[in-house]
């Protein structure tokens, strides 16, 4: 929305009473405005005709009848233009309206040849509203122009309209049909000064008149402030937490400045949030000190919700009427004055509507997050929303909004500058290192050319190389120093050759948007200021079109090496470009630049769209079929944007229709997905819509060849929209990111033997692979990284477009395929197993196990060995078929995962009808038709119970050799009736005792793919270390928490997990206790050395039983008598240590000390609730979150085995890292962390627990512990917490080192909402840590509740925090928070946890990150890779409670209590003041004839009527007498003091003074004379009398000294 802050009073003024409609209308006062200046501005043209003008002049006349012309009221000028412009007279020509309208009657067209109205508006701006043309401009009276024209101008009016606005001129325009519309509405102040006539007629043209006069006629200005009600209506919400006191302050200020009181203005107070609360009414505090004292008194409402619909209805309802004070019935003017800080929650539109027909006038003050188009809805143009930029400064809009509620004019408006966003897209490449300063000294000349300013020009910088960093957006800086300011601190980005055309399509994108301040949405020109110094290494030629189509207008200036023909292909028209040889030559083309900005108007734009032809996009129509198959895959998702950018741009290329070109789009990683089919989208725009919206889909691995596979039997089919049956040429895009994990050979010749024509583009992988899948080596197309896509387009887009069916399919003919790779040492191999209740859980673990070891000692591959395997019972249950698994590694996991089916009968031979119907095939897998050996091993524990004959001779006939093995309790017989050779059966007592027939069976394989293991010793799975070790004892809940049955459930899923976890060659070691109230010890670590003995020692455990279940004391035993070298424990030769506690209840006594001291010791510990106990409780016995399961009933927990194995075989395979030279070293750490919230609910309201856990983890991050390098020393830690909101960044703290008083800045960030995580937010981290020192470790730790932009955007802003040197980017999930494992493709740094996300709701969240912290330090300090960290310490005991604290300050005021009781009745009180009158009573008896009454007094004289025709003129008349003197005029003002005078000459001497005969006053002692000469000697003595003896004694006084 535009931002109208300078618009003139009489402007908003006008806009209000001429385009705001009320229903009131007629109670409304109309005062007459006392001074205006309007000029009349006629089209004088010879197309308008002699009959038109005529109209016209007539109308014009009319309309001057009815103003009040005098020379001390309203003044008119009329002038004519067509090509030229003439004064028909000036303001000061006629003093009276009569001499006024004679002119203009006697007015002769003009008669000109052209129209040009721009020149015309220049004109009256510049010649009519002048002092010398009669204008008031020191009295600052109102200028008005009113133009009436009847055709489209030859010039353009817009710069020319925006001159009259920024002049103070309110213009109105009158039209007919063939005037231009848009040209009136341009030039028009508001489209609600726009009059349009059907025709020029005196009857349409008499239709406009009493339109026309209302405005033209009503106050903009008055000479004092009249009466008037004001209701100040402020949001009381959360929103102005902590910035209430600039509202108040606000509010105090602008009412101080109103002439309050009862028979002038009345002020209402009141705040608004869920609810309304009224601080005062009109009618309660009528004196300026009363209201100023309560307004200086109020405290924030506060409240959830803000409901501005509601306190809009509300304040029509119970404020702006007679019982609340309120003289809207009295017609007094009625305002209101709302301030907004956020979007409401409740509808605004009905309760905005109902107060605009009440009569109210509505002024908004717009702050923060405040919905504009919200707020548009309440007032009856933009112009009446005033924005504040913040409300800290919201005092700043105090002098407009007081102005515009005592309506006085104050001076001409601020200048309004034509709109503009102007980008500078500036190469920061190598290359331009040397001419980088120079080339800021130009953008910075022609930014200092511009009018800078948030309603002018805004300006933008983007630096770019092979990737791109915004400088700074068009809202950042809105005055021109600021802007130049930062463009002064720009530094070179660096990086190779520039990509121009990613960097142009990353403008449009994140520049070109409203979110970074542009106004594109408004129609303000978007221009772009291209600055390159070499040629672009990727195409700019699409992005260019894209960018010119999104409504930008680029302008290319090449420098040096740029290519002339790059730079007219991106301008937005040739004659645009500009191409220099040196960066010293810009100081030559700067001023043309500046001119070429300042010029580029809308309507030039316009004009130059028109003039230029449309750049065509070549489409091909021909029809064809598309498939893109991409790689959506973990390695692939930082660089899936470009993925899908290229099939974009390729899309907007091809002829997309049903009947042209059809599109399909499937991702693959593991598995392939199919985001949409090729009859799905049936135009280009839809197809572009999809491919904007995908995401990668994830996974580890990237397997081609199943994905090949796929889409060759599964998409390029009739029903799912491919036309191949109709000849029509259909096309695979293959986009991967590395080499394939699985075989491709096989999938890529069937797909092509489908007709099918692939392209293959892969990143840094085997060309050979890409040879074998594509249509042609010309069509193989390999790239060092996705960003270099963009210049594969062209080279993509050629065989797409011109390759016919019949040229496919003679490359394909042409294409030699290589037999069967079946090496001799190939087999098929599939495994069925009897899994029904006969063979039990520990039969199937025996045969799997046994079955490892034989795939263990086979070849498998593709080409080589492929296995299949299927389980049955009285049903069968496939597990994975031959084509599955492609290597060794892939199919002993998948065996792995097979557990107990049970069921029964036994139906062997509905089994062997299912494997030779559905494996035995080739589309399962298997090569029987080519001739490789088939293998069928079959385990059974007991006899079928179904035919097994027919199928066996099926099975036999198809060459298929079956091995037959089997326990004691088979059927010797049917198994040899199976294999039809008693040497291929093999029969053991008990499966455990298979692997003494291990021998014996490869053997019988033949050659095939067998790969003998020396004696002894079995071949290490390629997928997992090769030994394990591990010592695990289980700690099982033996009480009534679980019944006996349930406790069977239990030692099953234990034995279940021995089974899986225990392998061939594991040195693992189990123990076991059962507890109640007290442990017993069913075995010990050291008691089994082998699988079988544990297992047969778990199943003989008996129930115990008891009442109460005390996990504490079974805890505290564990460590005192099992994790001990006398039970066997192995801690001290660093094996991991593993208790694994089953519990069905809450402790008796709290365990989860005793589980810490656990921990301490180095035991990691396992916890699984099942039933009676919550997670909570089950998290304090588990070591961390991750170790901790909760199921509700023993059935449920076979569910959780993988979950455990897999956490489990995790903690077996931890290692030590080795000792490091302990050398000391410094290692300072800043830590960035921030959050989002952008739900409706604050982030700090929605998330309870964010406040405590950030708490929590400031103080645990800033106590880390040494790292290995550190010596002595503590690694320091600086924190700062910054956030994100829509209208910009909030710092709580900088860096700093960690204190507590520092967390009451970050609940300061509370007033704040919502917050963000968007690519900018990632940007604003990278800008905070430019501020740090560039030595530190650098870390970001985020709180998310999801996403709020685009992921791609994100993921660029992420890998450019990396490459800007960022360690680690750590995710935190609020709750419920959305995809949070999607966020976690943003993170990098965890190591080897990147896999485990993080949540708010972890009970050891602080030490996951602190652990986080730690790891990144010594990678990032000691260059240590990876580091065990150690068992976390038990929780230290309960502090003692510490000192009372001050008292906070006072809470909000609580809701209102319960209603009272009837107080006492109090003391009389004094006489009210009389009553209004009351209802009429009823008719009285008719009274008799009264008599006549006296005469009335005289009535009051009529209204003046119309003048009537000038009649003959008389004669002269005699001189009249001399007039009376008028009064003496008001006392002046006093004048200012004047300045000091000149000295003046000296004055003559006085008259000498009488003697006086008084005798004066003593004078004072002079001072001492000089000493006075020597007297004479005097006369000699006489002898003195005898002396006396005397004895002295001395003494020293301190106060004779």
């Amino acid at each position: 929305m535009r931002k109208h802050r300078h618009l003139p009073l009489v402007a908003i003024l006008c806009l209000f009473f001429s385009g705001f409609s009320f229903t009131r209308g007629q109670q409304q006062p109309v005062i007459e405005v006392n001074k205006r200046d309007i000029v009349f501005l006629v089209d004088g043209s010879s197309k308008l005709g002699l009959t038109n003008f005529n109209a016209i002049r007539d109308f014009i006349a009319k309309v001057i009848q009815r103003l009040e012309i005098r020379q001390d009221l309203i003044q008119v000028a009329v002038a004519q233009y067509a090509d030229t412009v003439r004064p028909e007279f000036y303001f000061n020509t006629y003093p009276s309206k009569r001499e006024v309208i004679n002119a203009v009657r006697k007015m002769k067209a003009l008669d000109g040849s052209a129209l040009y109205t721009g020149s015309a508006l220049d004109f009256v701006r510049n010649n009519l509203f002048t002092e010398a043309a009669g204008y008031r401009a020191a009295e600052g009276v109102p200028k008005l122009l009113v133009l009436v024209t009847g055709g489209k101008s030859l010039d353009a009016v817009s710069q020319p309209a925006q001159e009259l606005k920024r002049s103070g001129i309110l213009a109105f325009a009158v039209g007919n049909k063939v005037a231009d519309q848009a040209e009136l509405e341009e030039i028009a102040f508001d489209s609600s000064l726009v009059f349009t006539a059907t025709e020029f007629r005196p009857a349409p043209l008499q239709g406009v008149l009493p339109g026309l006069l209302g405005p033209l006629r009503t106050l903009t200005g008055t000479t004092e402030e009249s009466k008037r009600d004001i209701l100040f209506l402020f949001d009381g919400s959360a929103n102005l937490m902590g910035q209430f006191t600039a509202a108040r302050d606000f509010l105090y200020k602008v009412i101080d400045e109103l002439d309050v009181k009862p028979e002038g203005t009345r002020v209402a107070v009141a705040q608004f949030s869920d609810d309304v609360k009224v601080e005062s009414r009109f009618d309660q505090h009528q004196n300026k000190p009363e209201i100023l004292n309560l307004v200086k008194r109020m405290k924030l409402k506060t409240g959830k919700a803000l409901n501005l619909g509601y306190a809009l209805d509300y304040a029509q309802r119970y404020i702006f009427v007679k019982s609340a004070g309120s003289r809207i019935e009295d017609g007094v003017l009625q305002f209101l004055v709302l301030l907004v800080a956020g979007k409401s929650s409740d509808r605004v539109d009905t309760p905005a509507l109902n107060l605009k027909q009440s009569g109210v006038v509505p002024f908004i003050l717009q702050a923060k997050n405040a919905d504009p188009a919200e707020l548009e809805l309440i007032v009856p143009s933009p112009a009446f929303i005033l924005v504040a930029e913040s409300l800290p400064k919201i005092g700043d809009l105090q002098p407009q909004i007081v102005n515009l509620l005592k309506s006085v004019q104050n001076g001409a408006p601020a200048p309004v500058s034509v709109e503009k966003d102007v980008v500078f897209l500036i190469d920061g490449s190598e290359g331009v290192r040397s001419g980088f300063p120079l080339l800021k000294e130009f953008v910075q000349r022609v930014v200092e050319s511009l009018d800078v300013g948030p309603d002018r020009v805004r300006v933008a910088v983007v630096q770019y190389s092979d990737r791109t960093r915004p400088e700074f957006y068009l809202n950042s800086y809105m005055d021109q120093q600021s802007v130049v300011g930062a463009i002064r601190g720009l530094t070179l980005l660096g990086g190779p050759a520039p990509n121009t055309g990613a960097a142009l399509e990353f403008v449009l994108r994140n520049i070109l948007v409203g979110s970074a301040g542009s106004r594109i949405a408004e129609g303000v020109p978007q221009l772009l200021i291209v600055l390159t110094a070499d040629r672009s290494g990727d195409d700019v030629r699409g992005p260019s079109v894209v960018l010119r189509r999104g409504g930008a207008v680029p302008i290319g200036i090449g420098i040096g090496n740029a290519d002339i023909t790059e730079m007219q292909t991106l301008s937005f028209v040739p004659d645009f470009a500009v191409v220099i040889p040196t960066f010293r030559q810009l100081g030559t083309i700067q001023q043309v630049i500046s001119e070429r900005v300042t010029q580029l108007s809308r309507e030039e734009l316009s004009r130059l769209q028109a003039s230029v032809t449309p750049l065509t996009t070549p489409v091909v129509s021909s029809k064809r079929d598309v498939v893109f198959l991409i790689d959506g895959s973990q390695s692939a998702g930082p660089e899936f944007q470009y993925i899908r950018t290229l099939i974009e741009r390729l899309v907007d290329y091809l002829d997309v229709g049903f009947d042209t070109t059809r599109v399909a789009v499937i991702q693959f990683s593991d598995d392939p997905r199919v985001e949409f089919l090729l009859n799905v989208h049936s135009s280009k725009d839809e197809v572009q819509n999809a491919v904007r919206r995908l995401r990668p889909k994830g996974g580890r691995q990237v397997n081609v060849g199943g994905a090949l596979e796929y889409v060759a039997r599964n998409i390029f089919k009739r029903p799912l929209g491919s036309r191949i049956e109709e000849g029509v040429p259909q096309f695979l895009v293959l986009i991967s990111s590395g080499k394939s994990d699985d075989e491709v050979e096989d999938s890529a010749i069937e797909l092509k033997q489908f007709g099918v024509a692939p392209l293959t583009i892969a990143r840094n992988v085997d060309q050979e692979e890409l040879v074998k899948i594509s249509l042609s080596p010309e069509y193989v197309f390999s790239v060092n990284t996705f960003r270099e896509l963009p210049s594969l387009e062209q080279k993509l887009l050629t065989p797409l477009t011109t390759l016919t069916a019949g040229q496919i399919q003679q490359l394909l003919a042409s294409t030699r395929y290589p037999p069967p790779a079946v090496e001799s040492d190939a087999a098929d191999i599939v495994f069925l197993i009897d899994s029904s209740d006969g063979v039990k859980p520990d039969g199937i673990a025996h045969i799997r196990d046994f079955v490892i070891r034989i795939v263990r000692r086979l070849n498998v591959g593709p080409n080589k060995v492929r296995i299949g395997v299927l389980q049955f019972s009285n049903d069968v249950f496939p597990e994975f078929q031959l084509k599955t698994y492609k290597s060794q590694a892939s199919v002993l996991d998948a065996i792995r995962r097979l557990r107990f089916k049970g069921g029964s009968p036994l139906n062997t031979g509905k089994a062997l009808e299912f494997v030779a119907r559905n494996y035995f095939v080739k589309s399962a897998g298997s090569r029987i038709e080519d001739g490789v050996p088939q293998h069928l091993v079959l385990f059974l524990g007991g006899k079928s119970q179904d035919d097994i004959s027919r199928y066996s001779q099926v099975i036999k006939s198809a060459g298929i050799a079956s091995l037959g093995v089997g326990d004691r309790n088979i059927d010797r017989t049917e198994l040899q009736t199976i294999t039809s050779d008693p040497r291929l059966v093999f029969t053991v007592r008990e499966f455990r005792d298979l692997p003494s027939i291990e021998e014996r069976m490869v053997n019988s394989f033949g050659s095939s793919g067998v790969t003998p293991a020396p004696p002894g010793v079995d071949t290490p799975s390629p997928s997992r270390p090769e030994k394990k070790k591990a010592d695990i004892v289980f700690l099982l809940d033996g009480s009534i928490n679980f019944r006996r049955d349930s406790f069977q459930e239990v030692l099953r899923f234990v034995s279940e997990i021995v089974d899986t976890v225990y392998e061939g060659g594991d040195s693992i070691q189990v123990g076991l206790v059962q507890y109640n109230s007290d442990p017993t010890d069913e075995f010990f670590l050291k008691d089994f050395p082998t699988k079988q003995q544990i297992i047969d020692a778990i199943n003989k455990v008996v129930y115990k039983g008891g009442r109460h279940a005390n996990t504490k004391v079974g805890l505290e035993h564990l460590r005192r008598n099992h994790f001990v070298p006398e039970a066997g424990s192995r801690l001290d030769q660093r094996v991991p240590q593993i208790a694994f506690v089953i519990t069905g209840g809450k402790s008796v006594e709290d365990a989860q000390e005793a589980s810490m001291a656990l921990t301490q010791r180095g035991v990691k510990v396992f916890a699984v609730g099942v039933r009676n106990i919550d997670s909570e409780e089950v998290g304090k016995i588990a070591s961390n979150s991750a170790t901790a399961f909760r199921v509700g009933n023993v059935q449920e927990l076979s569910e959780l085995s993988e979950q455990v194995l897999e956490t489990l075989h995790d903690a077996m395979h931890e290692t030590l890292c080795p000792g490091v030279t302990d050398v000391s070293k410094a290692c300072n750490l800043d830590v960035i962390l921030g959050f989002d919230g952008s739900g409706d609910q604050n982030v700090f309201v929605a998330q309870k627990g964010l406040e405590p856990k950030v708490d929590t983890i400031l103080r645990r991050i800033s106590q880390m512990q040494k790292i290995s390098c550190s010596g002595s020393q503590l690694p320091t830690v600086r924190v700062s917490v910054v956030a994100l909101t829509p209208s910009g960044p909030v710092e709580a703290f900088d860096f700093a080192e960690y204190q507590p008083e520092l967390f009451e800045k970050f609940q300061n960030m509370r007033a704040q909402h919502p917050y963000v995580l968007t690519a900018d937010t990632l940007k604003l981290y990278q800008n905070k840590f430019r501020q740090a020192s560039m030595d530190n470790v650098k870390v970001v730790i985020h709180f998310t509740d999801g996403v709020d932009g685009d992921l791609a955007d994100l993921q660029r802003a992420s890998e450019e925090l990396r490459q800007e040197g960022v360690r680690a980017l750590i995710l935190v999930g609020l709750e419920r928070v959305a995809n949070l494992e999607q966020l976690m493709q943003l993170e990098f740094g965890r190591g080897f946890t990147y896999n485990r996300p993080l949540r708010l709701n972890l009970l050891d969240l602080d030490y996951e990150l602190a652990e986080q912290l730690d790891n990144i330090a010594e990678k990032a300090c000691c260059g240590i890779p990876c580091k065990c960290s150690g068992q976390r310490g038990d929780r230290g005991p309960i502090g003692s409670i510490g000192p009372k604290g001050i008292p906070g300050e006072d809470g909000y005021r609580g809701y209102p209590g319960d209603e009272g009781g009837p107080g006492e009745r109090g003391p009389p009180g004094v006489n009210g003041t009389q009553g209004f009158q009351g209802c009429p009573g009823q008719r009285g008896v008719k009274g008799s004839r009264g008599f006549p009454g006296e005469k009335g007094e005289l009535g009051e004289i009529g209204l003046d009527g119309l003048d009537g025709e000038d009649g003959d003129k008389g004669l002269p008349g005699t001189s009249g007498e001399k007039g009376s003197p008028g009064r003496r005029g008001d006392k002046g003002p006093k004048g200012d003091k004047g300045e000091r005078g000149d000295v003046g000459i000296r004055g003559d001497p006085g008259n000498s003074g009488q003697d006086s005969q008084q005798r004066g006053a003593k004078g004072e002692t002079g001072d001492i004379g000089p000493v006075g000469l020597p007297g004479r000697d005097g006369v000699s003595g006489g002898p003195g009398e005898p002396g006396k003896s005397v004895s002295v004694s001395w003494g020293l006084g301190w106060g004779g000294l």
